[in-house]
């Protein structure tokens, strides 16, 4: 399988929108020291984020949708369709290029939660109030990810020091606010991380702590309500591409992995960080559970291959260091597998085999796996996909290109 890259610089991952589905989707918990919403708001918001991490895009954004059609004057739903499209962005390479229209509903849903969230903020009661503040300052949060994305430095700041004040006035209103905790520490975290330009707002008195980033998003993990599950895939991606802290990453995946039993993207990430470990047999057995998913619908799951290939590395997808890392882990597979009787995961590795030949420019050694493919039982489009790079390499752009077409399919 291909083992998804941990090469991207962190500050990179950050500007390029996977912070804004982390702060988008805090907002909702059933915790009594945290946000509160409506049973309906809380089924739609847990609907949405059960889809998200199943990489079905479009039903996270029908969830969120339904959200602001039950109670329009509830900012948590704009909030959380704009972090689901900015996490697909962030996952999907190059979304927001190819699909504006998506970019469009991002920057309407940040209008309108900030302009609802100021009804909650002028309220009389305490928990609205502070939810208004809470909701507010994420929003901002996300538009700030945005803003420094499209190297808008000034704009970026000013985002971030009004979002930290409405933060910093939840948590000083009340401290048992559990959820704005992974708001304060991943804005800790990425302040001083980042680079160059990007530091502008330390020259404005913005700093950030790492350590103490740190802290807040572990008391998130162990503390806030629904934010939890958020808390834990935000510290998992800094495990992975930052601290390469991978007996921590695997702990944060049990937890995720318990708590969405359907999601393929923690599937692949748990196969990564096993084969990271050296737990070879760990990683090929959760493998195996993955390609039971892919064949289960192999239709259906073409949408969700650009995440799985680019969704930790951006513009650095496909690159030679994870290519040689994923060949590492197929030859091991193929080993493992063959005394079995063939079978979809057969077909499954020595396709991904081939393809990652290619792309290393392997091209003698790809062209035997394609053409054993062809003889293998079938996988979804395995033999057309097979076909195409016998009859012509499959590179980059090629790879990325086909990749990108199937994300779009309906």
């Amino acid at each position: 399988m291909p083992i998804s890259p941990t090469t991207r610089p962190w500050t990179e991952f950050f500007s390029a929108g996977a912070l804004g589905l982390i702060l988008a989707l805090a907002p909702a918990s059933v915790h009594a020291g945290g946000a509160k919403t409506s049973p309906a708001a809380e089924a739609q918001l847990d609907r949405g984020l059960t889809a998200l991490y199943s990489l079905d895009y479009a039903e996270a954004r029908l969830a969120s949708r339904k959200l602001i059609e039950l109670e329009p004057d509830n900012p948590f739903g704009y909030l959380f369709e704009a972090g689901a499209i900015w996490w697909q962005s962030s996952q999907e390479y190059g979304l927001f290029k190819d699909t504006p229209t998506l970019q469009g509903l991002f920057e309407q849903d940040i209008e309108a939660g900030v302009r609802k969230a100021e009804a909650y903020i002028d309220s009389k009661d305490k928990q609205t109030r502070l939810d208004g503040y809470y909701v507010s300052g994420m929003t901002l949060g996300v538009r700030g990810q945005w803003n420094l994305m499209k190297g808008k430095w000034l704009d970026a700041y000013f985002d971030g020091k009004k979002s930290m004040k409405h933060l910093k006035k939840v948590a000083k209103l009340d401290e048992g606010y559990e959820d704005v905790y992974l708001g304060l520490g991943v804005f800790d975290y990425q302040a001083a991380h980042l680079k160059g330009i990007a530091k502008l707002g330390i020259i404005f008195g913005l700093r950030g702590d790492e350590e103490r980033g740190l802290e807040r998003i572990q008391r998130a993990v162990e503390k806030a309500g629904f934010a939890r599950r958020q808390a834990a895939q935000m510290l998992l991606s800094i495990c992975l591409i930052d601290l390469h802290d991978y007996p921590r990453a695997l702990n944060l995946l049990k937890g995720l992995r318990a708590d969405f039993p359907g999601s393929p993207y923690f599937l692949f990430l748990e196969a990564n960080v096993r084969h990271r470990l050296g737990d070879w047999d760990g990683s090929l057995a959760v493998g195996r559970e993955l390609v039971k998913i892919v064949a289960a619908d192999p239709k259906a799951f073409r949408r969700k291959w650009l995440t799985l290939a680019c969704g930790l590395s951006g513009d650095a997808c496909l690159a030679k260091e994870d290519l040689e890392r994923t060949l590492a882990w197929l030859d091991h597979a193929i080993e493992a597998d063959a005394k079995a009787k063939p079978g979809v995961f057969r077909t499954f590795t020595h396709l991904l085999r081939g393809i990652t030949l290619d792309l290393l420019d392997r091209r003698d050694e790809a062209v035997k796996e394609f053409q054993r493919t062809e003889f293998l039982p079938p996988l979804g489009d395995s033999r057309e996909i097979a076909r195409a790079c016998l009859a012509e390499p499959c590179g980059r752009e090629a790879v990325l290109k086909r990749l990108r077409a199937m994300s779009k399919e309906d």
